[in-house]
């Protein structure tokens, strides 16, 4: 069933595809929260930067010149910049693979199937996650790393629970399913080759509703990794003050894309 396999590839692996795009992780404690950046680094010395842009070492404002400045900007706009950026990823992704299963099974069960509902119900909440990770509830921007499994942005727990809803779906349906294909094949005179023909043609019309989303997915991917990329050369520019030599958070692995 090709379109069953199209819809269940595509669910499965919308995250992990974008958890692989730029190859990013958070390494140790940082914070955004009511637009202040906090970070504890290794020796326990917090650094903070408020939204006037002003660098605290413990509390302490540091005096900078122009170009540590810069850097400073232009870590703390990056950051700013991608978790909005990681949450439209991450939800874009969940309705996509929703749209592509709801359209399969539909198909075959009808819109009004339970099973159905029950998955929409569970993207539903795994979106709810995603916007709590990168949101707080009056609408500012927010990051804890901690919240993010291994230091991964799209973690994994967002991934188990993304192939728990579909192999869930799979399993209630399965009966239905049978008995759907079953009837499909009656109305085709139980001709096999027809029927897949069908379901070929309907794989097509799949694939050409969601081809647009997907390739703007993964350009909201590129654009994400570029910023991640820049915050990770101003990290690496801000170690070059003494304070901040053990200042190593965003470790970005793509060569390709670094400044």
């Amino acid at each position: 069933m090709r379109t069953m396999i199209f819809a269940g590839a595509l669910a499965c692996c919308s995250l992990p595809v974008l958890a692989n795009q730029c190859n990013v992780e958070l390494n140790g404690n940082m914070q955004l929260e009511n637009k202040v950046l906090a970070v504890t680094l290794d020796n326990d010395t917090r650094l903070t930067i408020d939204q006037d842009k002003i660098l605290y070492i413990d509390g302490i404002a540091l005096t900078l010149d122009t170009q540590q400045q810069g850097w400073v900007d232009n870590y703390y706009d990056g950051i700013n910049s991608a978790a909005p950026q990681a949450a439209s990823i991450a939800t874009d992704a969940v309705a996509l693979a929703s749209t592509a299963l709801n359209e399969v099974f539909s198909e075959l069960l009808g819109s009004d199937n339970t099973a159905l509902t029950d998955l929409s119900d569970k993207l539903h909440n795994l979106d709810q996650q995603i916007q709590y990770n990168f949101y707080a509830d009056n609408g500012d921007i927010r990051i804890h790393s901690e919240s993010f499994e291994n230091g991964e942005f799209y973690g994994e727990q967002w991934e188990a629970q993304f192939e728990e809803a579909i192999e869930d779906l799979v399993t209630d349906s399965m009966g239905h399913l049978m008995v759907a294909i079953g009837t499909q094949l009656l109305f085709s005179g139980g001709d096999m080759d027809e029927f897949e023909q069908k379901m070929e043609r309907f794989g097509e019309q799949i694939e050409q509703k969601v081809e647009y989303q997907a390739t703007a997915l993964e350009e909201k991917a590129d654009v994400l990794c570029s910023t991640l990329a820049q915050v990770d050369y101003a990290e690496t520019q801000l170690q070059q003050i003494k304070q901040l030599a053990s200042l190593d958070v965003i470790q970005f692995h793509d060569q390709a894309n670094r400044m």
